[in-house]
This record gives structure tokens, C-alpha cells and sequence, in this order.
């Protein structure tokens, strides 16, 4: 079984491109008609732009793979906020997998799935994974998916 969100994904960083450039064109023609309350409109345009922006970096939105093949889980994601990171990828045997957590962070804004495998060493806990970008029925199925292999 594979899951992935490639459309939502491709929509939410559609939104950052579309977002700024509105900002950056109302700006300019504010500039360019010079009205007499031009400086309280360029800081409303750019309080309401950081609020936006900020608002969907707090939820930390990721391009998500999930695969569930015969020996192994294996989770790739990618940050799509402006400033991201490298494609990071988590592959765990299911004979390892302990179990999964869910912690929602940001005031109820964002849910991390962290996944725990059990090693020689004792039990090994991945960095989170926001699921912010999935849709509740995708969400659904990812967990149903790990609840089949957690040994807690």
C-alpha cells in the first residue's frame, strides 16, 4: 500500500508562490498610487501577510510517502515551507516496529506521528512527522496501517 499527498502538497506550495506575489503586487501599486494613508496600508499588507505565512509554517505542512511493503514501513517526507530541509525518509522492519504516538503541538494546530522501533539497544524514537498536509482520510489509513504492526 502506498499513500501520498503529492496534489495537496503541490497546492499548498502553489499558495506560498501565489500568496507572495499578491503581497508583493499590492505593495508595488500602493507604492506607485501613493495614497494618503500609504504607510498604515503597507503595514497591514505586510501584518497580514506574516500572519498568513506564519500560520502555515506553524504547521509545519510535509510532502508525504507512506509505503507499507511486505518486510518493511518505510515514511518519506519533505518540509514545504520556503526554507526547507533535504527529503528525509524513515524505514523500519515491521519485525522492529514497536509502536506509534501521536502529539498534537502549535495550540491544537499540528499533529506529529512519532515511530518507535525496538533495537538491541533498547527502543529508538524517530524525529515527528506533521501530518498536517494529509487528509483525514489518508491520516485514517496510515494509522490503521501502523496500528496492524504496534506491539503496544
Amino acid at each position: 500500500m502506498t499513500i501520498s499527498n503529492q496534489n495537496r502538497a503541490a497546492h499548498i506550495k502553489l499558495f506560498y508562490y501565489i500568496v507572495t506575489f499578491i503581497y508583493l503586487s499590492l505593495t508595488v501599486l500602493t507604492v506607485y498610487i501613493n495614497p494618503i494613508y500609504m504607510t498604515a496600508i503597507l503595514v497591514s499588507l505586510f501584518i497580514g501577510f506574516v500572519m498568513l505565512v506564519g500560520l502555515n509554517l506553524t504547521r509545519e505542512y510535509n510532502f508525504i510517502i507512506y509505503k507499507d511493503t511486505d518486510d518493511k514501513i518505510i515514511m518519506r517526507y519533505y518540509p514545504l515551507h520556503p526554507f526547507h530541509d533535504k527529503f528525509k525518509s524513515i524505514e523500519i522492519s515491521k519485525a522492529s516496529f514497536s509502536h506509534f504516538k501521536l502529539e498534537k503541538k502549535s495550540l491544537g494546530l499540528r499533529e506529529d506521528l512519532y515511530l518507535f522501533q525496538s533495537s538491541t539497544k533498547g527502543l529508538a524514537k524517530y524525529p515527528g512527522i506533521s501530518l498536517s498536509a494529509l487528509s483525514k482520510e489518508q491520516r485514517s489509513k496510515i494509522l490503521a496501517s501502523l496500528s496492524k504492526y504496534s506491539k503496544k
